[in-house]
């Protein structure tokens, strides 16, 4: 069953201003801007390696998020590149009207202005989809898929879906959004970790636009991700992005790992960053190698 992101996605548009923080766009790394056409994505450089890791972050998120992610990465000799997506920080360009294959050709003009050569791919939860339809539009690029936070393809519960609906609703109060963020992004006892995400802000309606941009592709045109290894991370406790949906998505296709993660939930970038790391790391040294 797939999730239609936007029917629940549009009404939190409104509130954009009241939680954006000053520093969500203070992205770490070697900041390039660069210009395709009408589009201009900003782009962030962490190490240097002889194989280079593309990441895409959340739905709505800046590259800020992936900060602590790209930098454990990029200790291990490996070349880590995020970017903002249209609209945030110095990214420019159009979000209305696009289908997930216009996000894929941004990642795709990321790669080719910095001369990555073959990469692989990484998203986070939404940014997977990104990552997947990249792949899929041009598999002889990519050396390897990972995603991070992987649903879509199992419906969260009855309970989970009135929170969401109550989450992204516009007239809710800060507090409140603070404690239905760590209610349903976080495995119990990892509330507090809430208040990362209110610091690094919320951009909803870009988060809308994308969520349009993933309803009216087909699917068939990205779910696979391509051909190439696929790593898929779920944490067991995530109530929004079900475990049972990278289960779904690890055993329709070959070559794929699947690993399942404890005492997480959605957000398991601020829960499980040491293991995210060691485990791409992992993925992207088995692969390279050929070992199985």
């Amino acid at each position: 069953m797939m999730i239609n992101l936007s029917k629940i996605l549009l009404v939190f548009v409104v509130v954009a201003s009241d939680l954006m923080s000053p520093n969500a766009f203070a992205a770490k790394g070697v900041t390039r801007v660069i210009q395709t056409g009408s589009t201009q994505i900003e782009t962030f450089v962490f190490g240097d390696g002889p194989v280079s890791l593309v990441i895409a972050a959340g739905n709505g998120r800046p590259a800020s998020q992936l900060d602590s992610l790209a930098e454990a990465i990029s200790t291990s000799g490996i070349r880590v590149v995020t970017y903002n997506y249209r609209t945030l920080g110095a990214s420019t360009g159009k979000i209305e009207g696009l289908t997930l294959h216009d996000y894929a050709n941004d990642l795709w003009q990321v790669v080719e202005k910095l001369e990555l050569g073959k990469v692989y791919l990484a998203g986070k939860t939404y940014g997977n989809r990104v990552v997947r339809a990249a792949s899929q539009d041009h598999p002889e690029r990519v050396l390897g898929v990972i995603l991070i936070g992987a649903g879509g393809e199992v419906a969260p519960s009855k309970e989970t879906t009135k929170l969401y609906k109550r989450y992204i609703n516009p007239s809710i109060s800060r507090e409140e959004w603070v404690q239905l963020q760590g209610q349903l992004m976080y495995a119990p006892g990892n509330e507090h970790l809430a208040k990362l995400d209110l610091d690094q802000g919320e951009f909803p309606a870009l988060a809308a636009a994308q969520a349009k941009s993933s309803d009216v592709t087909p699917k068939d045109q990205w779910a696979t991700g391509g051909t190439a290894p696929m790593l898929v991370l779920t944490c067991l406790l995530d109530r929004v992005a079900v475990p049972e949906s990278a289960m779904v998505i690890a055993k329709s296709r070959a070559k794929t790992w699947l690993v399942g993660l404890p005492a997480c939930g959605h957000n398991m970038l601020n829960e499980r960053g040491d293991d995210l790391k060691r485990l791409i790391v992992e993925f992207i040294n088995r692969t390279q190698s050929g070992s199985k």
